[in-house]
């Protein structure tokens, strides 16, 4: 297996377990994205984890938020915040609303809502 299918099975894995935790949520939007992510966070985007708003950054729109779970996963995956916070989907107080928010998510470039408003 390479390591960009390797890569793609961690987020299906960690999207399915934070839907299934929270009993809700739209699991096919959420992992039609998981190829694309992760093509774009494994081998294609430059960012840096350390520094989220550089200015060298590439930065991804995630046009239809529901996918929102699995961005998230990629996102913890690659060490933006802790995977025990992705347990906290849309509850309150959380910092993983449904949909992306930049001004909550660690590493999201750009807040978005339901289909196409990226």
């Amino acid at each position: 297996m390479e390591k960009i299918d390797i890569f793609a099975t961690e987020i299906r894995l960690k999207t399915s377990q934070m839907l299934r935790h929270v009993g809700y949520g739209h699991l096919g939007a959420a992992l039609s994205t998981v190829e694309t992510l992760a093509v774009l966070y494994d081998e294609v985007m430059r960012y840096d984890v350390n520094d989220p708003e550089s200015m060298e950054r590439d930065w991804f729109v995630l046009s239809k938020g529901h996918g929102g779970p699995s961005y998230y996963a990629t996102l913890s995956l690659k060490g933006f915040f802790a995977d025990e916070e992705l347990f906290t989907l849309n509850q309150n107080g959380t910092n993983l609303p449904s949909h992306p928010d930049r001004l909550r998510v660690r590493g999201v470039d750009v807040t978005t809502g339901s289909l196409g408003q990226g």
